[in-house]
């Protein structure tokens, strides 16, 4: 356990650490837990930037759940993350629609590739450990991290700099949604850890 464990975090940390990611994780160990706040100080971003991060981030989010959909035993765990497949691949196609209604190109940016790379990263190590007792337990571990870094991410560097109206009301109805999902996804995580604990000699 303490090995997948520490594999996930380390997949996560990088994203938590730069931008500001305050996945507060009962179930990690503290492997997760609050960072200072370092969104790159400095960093301007353009709104085609910061599409392109809404869409690398709800991207991430699709592949996190399809893997937890495929491979988690657990029925709640599985359904969230059924859920997060189709709500955040909806996300994806209202953003590509507003693009195109706003004529706003979706550009990379440091931000993005850095969240693309992270979700690779976290997806390959959750891959990696389908077969452990406390797979679900990992999945959830990652999608209270993702939340609570797409949240931290839009509160510090997003929306302060985001200039298109249109663009600004999704981002901020992105926002209520991923606080949502957080919440839940915080449930989950612990009632999954207090069961594995319980079975533990």
């Amino acid at each position: 356990m303490r090995v997948t464990r520490a594999m996930l975090g380390i997949a996560m940390v990088g994203a938590a650490m730069m931008f500001a990611g305050c996945g507060e994780s009962a179930a990690s160990e503290g492997e997760l837990g609050p960072q200072q706040s370092a969104a790159a100080p400095g960093l301007m971003l353009t709104d085609g930037q910061i599409l392109g991060v809404l869409l690398v981030a709800n991207a991430g989010e699709v592949m996190l759940g399809k893997m937890g959909q495929a491979h988690a035993t657990d029925p709640t765990a599985r359904d969230f993350n059924a859920r997060m497949v189709t709500m955040h691949t909806e996300v994806i196609q209202r953003l590509e629609q507003l693009a195109q209604a706003q004529g706003i190109a979706p550009a990379e940016s440091p931000v993005s590739q850095h969240l693309q790379m992270t979700a690779q990263k976290t997806v390959d190590v959750l891959g990696a450990a389908v077969q452990s007792p406390t797979f679900d337990l990992s999945t959830m571990d990652a999608q209270v991290a993702a939340h609570a870094g797409t949240a931290m991410l839009g509160d510090a560097l997003l929306a302060p700099q985001v200039q298109n109206p249109a663009l600004k009301q999704e981002l901020m109805a992105i926002r209520k949604t991923v606080q949502n999902h957080l919440q839940e996804a915080s449930n989950i995580q612990v009632t999954l850890y207090n069961a594995y604990n319980t079975q533990q000699p």
